[in-house]
This record gives C-alpha cells, structure tokens and sequence, in this order.
C-alpha cells in the first residue's frame, strides 16, 4: 500500500513559484515517493531525521513515518538554498 503524503502549506506556495516543468516532474516524483517512501537520501548532521529526494536541480525534503505510513514534504527548494 503506497504511503500517504502531506505537504506543508508553505511547501504548495513555494511550489506555485516554481516553473511549470518543474512542476509537472515534481508532481511525477511525489508518486514514486508514495510508492517507494525511503527511495530518497538520508540526510546527516542536523536534518538527520529527514530524506532528500532529487529532481533535476531541485530538492524535496521530507520526513517519512514508518508506523503510520506517512510522508511529510517540508521543502522544496534549489540545491544550491536547499539545507540553509
């Protein structure tokens, strides 16, 4: 059962921001999250606790709960703004 996503608020209007093919691979992404959760990369140090996942030049940072099956997005962003 794929898992289910969230996305923050302030996360849909940075998005609104972002070029429309961004848009559209971002879009693409979030389902093969949904279906391969921990398919991103563990970050380290102090966002230890999240994964980032890559498209093209952009980053989705999200936390993923295991027990309930959840997936928050709490950043997207440029690579080079990203993990500020």
């Amino acid at each position: 059962m794929p898992a289910q996503l969230v996305v923050a608020k302030k996360v849909n209007k940075d998005f609104i921001k972002l070029p429309r093919h961004i848009q559209a691979k971002i879009i693409a992404a979030y389902g093969r999250m949904a279906s391969v959760p921990i398919s991103g990369v563990k970050l380290h140090g102090e966002l230890a606790a999240y994964y980032k996942y890559r498209v093209g030049d952009y980053r989705i940072v999200y936390k993923f709960d295991v027990h309930e099956k959840l997936i928050q997005v709490v950043k997207i962003e440029h690579r080079q703004g990203v993990y500020k």
